[in-house]
């Protein structure tokens, strides 16, 4: 137990800037989205002389009882900006690709497992450093957001509850991301490649969505059901909780698959000499 706690120490010292520094940009972002919805929606009350805000305008893309736009749902499409995923993917794909290629590439994870260590236990502790690290920026966006509703007047803020939907989504795209990344990263000797493949993967996953949603393209929306980023809807999360299950279901099952073939590879491969 004591050679775990040391194990989940050194993760949390290797990682703690890029995650402070991480939770702070989601931290500053969530609080710019809640000042444009207010900016945005007093100029909606000067110009039309009216109280309602945003809501009565039509969200594009949304159906059913999204079809009205209030703040909540103006709020949280701003998650699916790329400053937001890229800050929140840069740590999954970090701590991925870092997990176990990034120690053979500087000769330290032979040093490590050479003290009462087992392969499963640092492996354990690089799991749960990373999985924190996504929990940790899912708060940092909803306090962002939460804090900042206290001095910038929205018509309807969003809820703790609302938040917290969407920022589950969030964590399970960024679950599925990092799975995916510790998979490559437990079977290779260098970082870069499951770093490489990881990005790769991820943005051309974000591509295919974009494409399937261009309106001239319409022949070519079946492109969408291969990327990742559909089981990603945090403004449907927030305000119906639609799908929320299926779509969580989904990206953490990609997650766990990873996680569960990084440990399989991991335990079972060869480690080359002074690593």
């Amino acid at each position: 137990m004591i050679s775990f706690q040391a194990l989940l120490r050194k993760q949390w010292a290797d990682s703690r800037w890029l995650l402070i520094l991480t939770a702070a940009a989601l931290f500053g972002l969530s609080w710019l989205t809640v000042v444009i919805t207010a900016r945005t929606e007093a100029r909606i009350r000067n110009s039309a002389n009216s109280g309602r805000g945003l809501r009565g305008l039509a969200f594009r893309g949304v159906e059913g009882s999204l079809q009205e736009l209030d703040s909540v749902a103006f709020e949280v499409a701003w998650w699916n900006h790329p400053f937001i995923l890229i800050n929140a993917l840069l740590w999954a794909i970090a701590r991925g690709s870092g997990a176990v290629a990034s120690e053979i590439e500087r000769g330290t994870l032979d040093l490590t497992l050479s003290r009462p260590v087992s392969r499963s236990a640092y492996l354990t502790s690089q799991v749960v450093v990373g999985v924190a690290g996504l929990l940790t920026l899912a708060l940092a966006l909803m306090s962002g957001n939460l804090i900042a509703g206290q001095f910038n007047r929205v018509v309807s803020p969003p809820t703790v509850w609302q938040l917290t939907r969407s920022a589950w989504n969030l964590v399970t795209l960024g679950l599925a991301v990092y799975g995916f990344t510790l998979g490559l990263s437990a079977i290779d000797h260098v970082r870069w490649r499951p770093n490489l493949v990881g990005s790769v993967a991820a943005l051309t996953s974000f591509v295919l969505l974009v494409i399937a949603n261009v309106p001239v393209l319409e022949n070519w929306k079946w492109l969408g059901n291969l990327s990742i980023f559909k089981a990603y809807d945090p403004v449907a999360a927030a305000v119906s909780g639609r799908d929320l299950v299926f779509h969580t279901t989904v990206l953490g099952g990609i997650g766990l698959a990873g996680i569960a073939f990084g440990y399989l590879g991991f335990l079972r491969r060869d480690l080359p000499a002074n690593s």
